[in-house]
């Protein structure tokens, strides 16, 4: 995510004046994503609870980006395959039993 807010930041410095705004703004909305998945991953690491249901919100989110791109014709079918294959396996990995214990060692 934080390459692609940069990417997208530096492709809107090259747009016509017009377009300038709306680029910066997608570019800061990437790179509040890029923080908000650190910020899970970090709180995933350290055994926060909360940090499960912010993957999985993710991981949705994922999900129908991945359906907008296989639909959409707008990006290439293996893109949305490859989409739709990581947020399925990392929904699967974050539901195990082993991330309940590891996030909420006294309830078991």
């Amino acid at each position: 995510m934080l390459a692609i807010a940069a990417w997208t930041a530096i492709e809107a410095l090259g747009d016509p004046p017009a377009h300038i705004a709306g680029g910066l703004f997608l570019a800061a909305i990437a790179a509040g994503s890029a923080f908000f998945l650190l910020q899970t991953g970090r709180a995933m690491l350290d055994g926060r609870a909360w940090s499960r249901s912010a993957a999985v919100v993710w991981q949705v989110l994922q999900i129908g980006v991945a359906a907008g791109t296989f639909d959409g014709g707008e990006g290439p079918v293996w893109l949305a395959l490859i989409l739709a294959g990581l947020a399925g396996t990392v929904m699967v990995l974050v539901l195990r039993g082993s991330v309940t214990r590891w996030l909420h060692p006294d309830a078991a």
